[in-house]
């Protein structure tokens, strides 16, 4: 999925520049600050049914990027989300991020993204365990700072993630669904990255530099 997802992002912009400024590939991982015990709340029927919020709650995932300049990039952000109450997350985005200027080797990036995912909460055992689940989707703001090496990327940031929940439902193990009015909740957090690829600007080629020198004569 990730390596489709990679293709069709990637491709218009690697056939009009002939590959990318640079880009980079690496593992992510991430933790929801606020709220501390997260979703805010849960629907009435949620909390008849004994459903607990999350805390503690770790990410772990693979980030893409490639900048097509210097001050343009695009991403690719695949994570899956657990913690206390039986939650668990598989989710995905594509991101834009605006590079801005760089200084001792650091850089200020901010940015926008969206994608889907889905979320689940578990309570009771055996035959009692019901389960709170639901498609969602994610409207992301970003904002990081990294430093680059010629071969990596070491980058921390914070995020902001609205989910918009579809078809919420508990889901008894023996028993008809019962869907619920869970509606859109905020997440803020932060995230740690180290990324593997290729981060040396392209050289300018001995013609763009004899072209300049042309158009100042």
């Amino acid at each position: 999925m990730f390596l489709i997802l990679w293709t069709l992002l990637m491709t218009p912009f690697a056939q009009a520049e002939q590959g990318p400024y640079m880009w980079g590939v690496g593992p992510v991982i991430s933790t929801i600050v606020l709220p501390g015990d997260h979703p805010f709340n849960f629907p009435d029927q949620a909390d008849d049914a004994g459903f607990t919020k999350t805390s503690g709650d770790v990410g772990l995932g693979v980030h893409a990027v490639m900048y097509m300049r210097a001050t343009q990039r695009f991403g690719t952000h695949l994570w899956y989300h657990s913690g206390s109450g039986g939650y668990s997350s598989p989710n995905v985005t594509m991101e834009y991020d605006f590079v801005g200027s760089s200084a001792n080797g650091m850089t200020l990036l901010g940015g926008f993204g969206a994608g889907f995912g889905y979320q689940r909460w578990k309570t009771g055992e055996g035959d009692e365990q019901k389960k709170l689940t639901m498609n969602t989707f994610i409207l992301r703001a970003q904002g990081s700072v990294n430093y680059r090496t010629k071969t990596n990327c070491f980058e921390i940031g914070t995020f902001m993630n609205f989910f918009l929940p579809s078809g919420s439902v508990i889901e008894p193990k023996n028993g008809k669904s019962e869907p619920t009015n869970f509606v859109m909740y905020p997440t803020v957090g932060l995230e740690f990255t180290g990324y593997f690829g290729d981060f040396r600007p392209p050289k300018k080629s001995k013609r763009s530099r004899r072209s300049k020198k042309k158009g100042r004569r």
